[in-house]
């Protein structure tokens, strides 16, 4: 008996270790570095890989941090991986980096670096882009080069632009709109006497319609009234507050010189893998419309739209629970 109970007691032993193996083999904690041109950028991949599906979340900014909205993010964990990336001179990363090199075509170059390292760590992972904001240009500006699209299954784009021109436009609309709707004559009259041309965009006073387009209510959700989000951003992120408020002077120059002089409209049509845009549909930042303007250029990629009635620039922030399934959604 004391035999048999010997050999009951290593069975169950030997289960358990192999149940905590494929528990360790199908949530990763893995940590992965791209170390290109000056820059030391991690990416963190966290959760399940076995479901052979990575989303590569791809921040906003420029100068932003991914592992930060992790907390947000974390409900996508149970069902697939998904792949925190801190860009060039943002979050967590490091290395001396020229200032030269912060621009889209390098950022877009960092981007299909980060994909081929996780397709050669998870070969048979199928990968999905989930880019916010800046992200969403990142987001165009690989899949509108060579044959990246090739290198991933699909792409989500969050409240993004692809137009400078066609993003100020359409935050000028809105602030006109609002402006009449909440009687604030100042604003309306400024906005009326400055119009958004193509040959104007690149010196166009965009912080000042911005700085308007905010006192309107135009994103009034802020990160840091949630305290779960401080919470995790104090003490479970990698980033610091210190690099976060010190990476900031770096893209200075990129606000003035790149990001107003943006453009992939004429090249949206080349995409060709499935699409989903997800809008904030009281979003001030990037209006709806620029939404519907350009899902109408992505003529020839399979596109869905799902809207956020009551959420602004950050979706996740506000509709959290439907944002991840929504994501699940699209990614199964």
């Amino acid at each position: 008996m004391k035999t048999l109970r010997n050999i009951l007691y290593f069975v169950c032993i030997s289960l358990l270790f192999i149940a905590c193996e494929k528990q360790e083999d199908a949530f990763a904690e893995q940590t992965l570095f791209l170390r290109h041109k000056g820059a030391d950028m991690p990416i963190w991949v966290r959760g399940n890989t076995a479901s052979n599906k990575i989303v590569l979340y791809l921040h906003g900014g420029p100068g932003d941090c991914a592992m930060c909205y992790r907390h947000y993010l974390k409900g996508l964990e149970n069902d697939v991986a998904v792949a925190y990336w801190d860009q060039r001179v943002a979050g967590a990363s490091s290395g001396k980096v020229d200032p030269k090199t912060l621009n889209y075509a390098q950022f877009g170059e960092d981007t299909e670096l980060v994909v081929k390292l996780l397709r050669n760590q998870y070969p048979n992972a199928q990968i999905y882009l989930l880019g916010h904001s800046f992200g969403v240009e990142l987001t165009w500006q690989f899949l509108t080069t060579g044959n990246n699209q090739k290198l991933v299954s699909g792409a989500i784009v969050v409240n993004g632009i692809f137009s400078s021109y066609r993003w100020l436009h359409h935050m000028r609309e809105w602030v006109l709109r609002e402006a009449a709707l909440q009687q604030k004559t100042d604003i309306a009259t400024y906005t009326q006497e400055r119009p958004v041309t193509p040959e104007n965009t690149v010196a166009y006073d965009w912080e000042k319609l911005y700085r308007h387009m905010l006192d309107l209510g135009g994103n009034p959700v802020s990160l840091y009234s949630d305290k779960k989000f401080v919470v995790n951003y104090a003490f479970f992120s990698p980033n610091t507050a210190l690099a976060q408020f010190t990476h900031g002077k770096a893209y200075a120059d990129y606000s003035k010189n790149q990001v107003i002089r943006y453009e992939r409209g004429d090249l949206l049509k080349n995409v060709r893998i499935p699409v989903a845009l997800f809008w904030g549909k009281k979003d001030g930042v990037v209006p709806i419309e620029v939404g519907y303007e350009t899902q109408a250029l992505l003529t020839n990629a399979p596109t869905t739209f799902v809207t956020f009635d009551n959420a602004w620039h950050e979706p996740f922030v506000s509709e959290t629970d439907k944002f991840v399934q929504e994501v699940l959604e699209f990614v199964k």
